[in-house]
């Protein structure tokens, strides 16, 4: 019987070696299945991140040209309000009538008489009594 047991021996050995390396071929490609599975998730994943970053710089890019754009009318915008003050400027200059007047007619909102008028602004009572008139009227129609 011994000699049965050492005839079959080698062939249990090569029997067991090779469900043993059965057993591992088949956890290796279950591993290997696993890791596909989880670079195609990560492929896809990559690829969604393209397309976002993509999406993102685009959308940054038409921010930019339109903050560029914005920023010029800003400054076109400035030099006009520059030339106008400095229009405005020569005009007051040119005229201190207008600025007498400006004062009488703010006085006269603050509630000064025709004497005040007179005296402060050097107006004559006819001119006087007539900013008061009017600013009577204006008030009178803004209620």
């Amino acid at each position: 019987m011994l000699e049965l047991v050492i005839q079959w021996l080698p062939l249990g050995i090569s029997l067991f070696t090779l469900i043993i390396l059965c057993v591992l071929l088949g956890r290796e490609r279950k591993a290997r299945q696993a890791l596909e599975a989880k670079f195609s998730a990560m492929e896809l994943v990559a690829k969604n991140a393209r397309q976002q970053h993509e999406s993102l710089l685009k959308q940054f890019n038409e921010l930019r040209v339109g903050t560029m754009g914005m920023s010029q009318k800003m400054a076109e915008i400035a030099e006009n309000q520059e030339m106008l003050a400095e229009r405005q400027s020569e005009i007051s200059m040119h005229d201190p009538d207008g600025r007498l007047y400006s004062r009488a007619s703010k006085m006269v909102e603050l509630g000064a008489d025709v004497n005040e008028l007179m005296e402060e602004c050097d107006l004559p009572k006819a001119e006087a009594e007539l900013l008061m008139r009017l600013q009577q009227m204006t008030h009178d129609r803004r209620r």
